[in-house]
């Protein structure tokens, strides 16, 4: 699968989805929320531990282990589901600095919406090259709304 990081394509991830909990060895895992839950052992920040949250699990129940984990990939369950990007921009309010990474059912036209709500990296299910990818985040030019990375709206931004 593709993956898009800081609006880039990229050819390696460091991250393995794993549906189990196990030690951390040489890779970077993602674990579902429920079983970051049941590992509540963990006392400090891992920077190789990530969290899958599905827009169906609590925004409310993540935020408090936010501190343990150095990503958090928002599994969009359906295409026409917005609600992982209102999670994105949620977790950005609470100051998360990790990378915020989108999987699941996303496309091309949603990369720029995707972007400015605060994901870090997207990881698409179809193909696409580097030159397609630049154009979607370039298609919209001009913003009205204030978003993760410009909290001004346009009347208050100098052009």
């Amino acid at each position: 699968m593709p993956l898009l990081k800081h609006k880039t394509l990229v050819s390696d991830d460091p991250w393995v989805f794993q549906e189990e909990f196990s030690d951390i060895t040489e890779s970077s895992i993602v674990v579902p929320f429920t079983q970051l839950l049941q590992q509540v052992t963990i006392a400090q920040p891992q920077e190789r531990l990530g969290v899958r949250l599905s827009s169906e699990e609590s925004l409310d129940d993540l935020i408090p282990h936010l501190n343990q984990v150095s990503l958090v990939e928002i599994y969009f369950e359906a295409l026409r589901d917005g609600r992982g990007f209102s999670f994105a921009r949620l977790i950005r309010r609470e100051g998360f600095q990790g990378e915020i990474r989108a999987s699941g059912e996303v496309s091309r036209d949603r990369l720029d919406y995707l972007y400015r709500c605060g994901f870090d990296s997207v990881l698409l299910q179809a193909p696409i090259d580097a030159e397609q990818a630049q154009t979607a985040y370039q298609e919209i030019s001009v913003h009205y709304q204030a978003d993760a990375r410009n909290d001004q709206p346009i009347y208050r931004q100098t052009l």
